[in-house]
């Protein structure tokens, strides 16, 4: 009888044994797949966005170029046409595909797009809302209605796919009234097409319609145009005149964007005006754009009280009133970390070649890497003080270390 309780005694501690390590195998299971779970959550806010929301970058890409590639955007513009058919629409995604666009593809479109026969055409060839990002609808479409009834027509077959456009200045209509037909708004900087505005107009534009997007949902891509296709560079446009000068502007209208509340870039820049030098412009800037993208992924950014002490003081940036020639932001990422974006507002000509020093005050205590240029500030009183040449910008991020009390 000993013997016998001694044998079920034995089988219930096996039988308990093994219970437990099915629960703790379950559990690591459970834990595994829960941290596989967070790895893939942290791998979709890493750059570039992933298949479904907003990349970081795009260009703007025609049949016969390939920069857009060298470049490795993740957002394309493939092809310019007034008007298309399904079978054309499919040609661009597929020319796509071979030029190894696999990601992000905007095709081009034309006003068949407002028909809904368009899209089950397309549909019926096989297409999913998987083989393209989005479109690209009619350039500078001035009609509300028209991209309302496209992005009506293209959801009802394809509703994973992204509307976008470039709606100019939107001097005529309300920008609100846009906000139903489009998923994601490209804002230009277009001001050497046009002379009377200054070089901070992007801003303007951006803070004075970004806010009504954004609170819609929709996604706000600033759109660099910086070099002018129409004009000539010459005596009375000499901030054009050298490559550097070029690259100076281009960054800095991306900047300008960043600091107006831009969540994602779109280039223009593949034609020159005559004697302009050419430049790239995103490949060089793409490494920063990456460091600081957590922040602007995070869109969590408060203006600073800027005082500038020398050079020209503050710029009209119609439609976004007067600024302060040197404009600042205080931005917070998803785990609290601090980022400070500055920059010059004005261009080479605006700013009759000369610096401005200024100061930034309102931010927190600490010490700042000054990002890209090998030195540091330390902060004692809430105020920075630097020096801004035109075009020129500067970020500053807290270490972590360091509390960044006022």
């Amino acid at each position: 009888m000993k013997n016998k309780d001694s044998l079920y005694l034995m089988f219930f501690t096996s039988a308990v044994l093994i219970c437990f390590l099915i629960l703790g195998s379950s559990a690591a299971l459970a834990s595994s797949e829960q941290n596989a779970s967070q790895n893939d959550s942290l791998t979709s806010n890493e750059f570039p966005y992933p298949r479904g929301t907003a990349p970081a970058y795009g260009m703007m890409g025609w049949e016969t170029g390939t920069q857009f590639l060298e470049d490795n955007a993740t957002l394309v513009h493939f092809g310019w046409k007034t008007s298309i058919t399904p079978q054309q629409f499919v040609d661009n995604i597929n020319r796509g595909k071979e030029l190894g666009i696999s990601k992000y593809l905007v095709a081009t479109s034309g006003p068949q797009m407002a028909s809904e026969s368009f899209w089950k055409s397309v549909k019926d060839m096989g297409v999913t809302d998987n083989d393209f990002y989005g479109v690209y609808f009619p350039d500078e479409e001035g009609s509300p209605s028209t991209l309302i009834t496209m992005r009506t027509a293209m959801k009802k077959y394809f509703p994973n796919a992204v509307a976008g456009d470039y709606l100019g200045d939107m001097a005529n209509i309300d920008d609100e009234e846009f906000i139903p037909g489009l998923d994601v708004c490209y804002f230009t900087t277009y001001t050497k097409f046009h002379p009377e505005r200054p070089h901070a107009w992007v801003y303007g534009n951006l803070i004075a319609n970004a806010p009504d997007w954004k609170k819609a949902g929709r996604t706000v891509y600033v759109t660099t145009e910086a070099f002018g296709q129409a004009i000539k560079v010459n005596a009375s446009d000499p901030d054009l005149d050298t490559e550097q000068k070029v690259a100076d502007r281009h960054q800095s209208q991306i900047v300008m964007g960043i600091l107006g509340g831009a969540q994602g870039v779109f280039s223009y820049a593949y034609k020159y005006a005559a004697d302009t030098p050419n430049y790239a412009g995103w490949a060089d800037f793409k490494p920063k754009y990456e460091q600081v993208w957590p922040w602007i992924m995070n869109d969590d950014r408060t203006l600073l009280t800027t005082n500038v002490t020398s050079g020209t003081r503050n710029i009209t940036s119609d439609p976004g009133g007067t600024i302060s020639a040197v404009t600042a932001y205080i931005f917070t990422d998803v785990d609290g970390r601090k980022l400070v974006a500055s920059s010059s507002m004005l261009d080479f000509t605006e700013a009759d070649c000369t610096a401005n020093n200024a100061t930034i005050t309102g931010v927190p205590n600490g010490t700042y890497d000054v990002l890209w240029e090998n030195r540091t500030v330390a902060v004692t009183d809430g105020t920075i003080k630097d020096t801004w040449q035109p075009y020129e910008y500067h970020f500053y991020q807290l270490k972590a270390n360091d509390a960044g009390n006022k």
